[in-house]
């Protein structure tokens, strides 16, 4: 996702061929009220420093939806996975997942050199950084608690819910 090339089908399903056999990765798709409208996805998930992203594909979702995808890979990382950190890279011009990752309490530890995207409303190409973010799994055990606390009522109640569903359980 660090471009914004248009992905044919054919290069989707190249893709979701090889994910099925990758022992190093795991996707989620995330639903609400049974529609899907996201996915939350892991990488090197077999190694001390695992790799999280998320994406919302859907515009009109419940408030919050972002907070739920950060809580859940936390969750996930410090109860299934088996690394002591995880890691996420956050495009600089992507602001709200930037105050997620603050909010949490993410440590920023890396800023690289982007590339450039075209700017929506101008006919300017605009560069970015790609912003490295880390989370130690012991941290977050000790800071989960915390976190949950500064979050709205309502979303503390929801975190309580998540779970994440194999393909056999659906």
């Amino acid at each position: 996702m660090h471009d914004d090339k248009f992905i044919t089908w054919h290069e989707h399903q190249v893709w979701f061929e090889a994910l099925q056999v990758d022992k190093s990765r795991q996707y989620w798709i995330y639903c609400q009220n049974q529609r899907p409208i996201g996915v939350l996805n892991f990488s090197d998930i077999n190694t001390d420093i695992g790799q999280w992203g998320c994406y919302l594909g859907e515009t009109d979702v419940l408030p919050g939806s972002g907070l739920v995808l950060e809580w859940a890979a936390l969750e996930h990382m410090s109860t299934v996975m088996s690394c002591s950190v995880l890691e996420a890279q956050v495009l600089s011009f992507n602001l709200p997942a930037i105050k997620l990752h603050t909010l949490f309490g993410y440590e920023a530890f890396k800023t690289e050199q982007g590339g450039w995207r075209f700017s929506p409303g101008s006919d300017d190409f605009l560069p970015y950084d790609v912003l490295h973010f880390r989370y130690i799994t012991a941290t977050w055990r000790d800071n989960r608690l915390k976190v949950l606390s500064r979050l709205p009522k309502p979303m503390q109640n929801v975190m309580q819910h998540i779970q994440f569903l194999a393909k056999d359980n659906l």
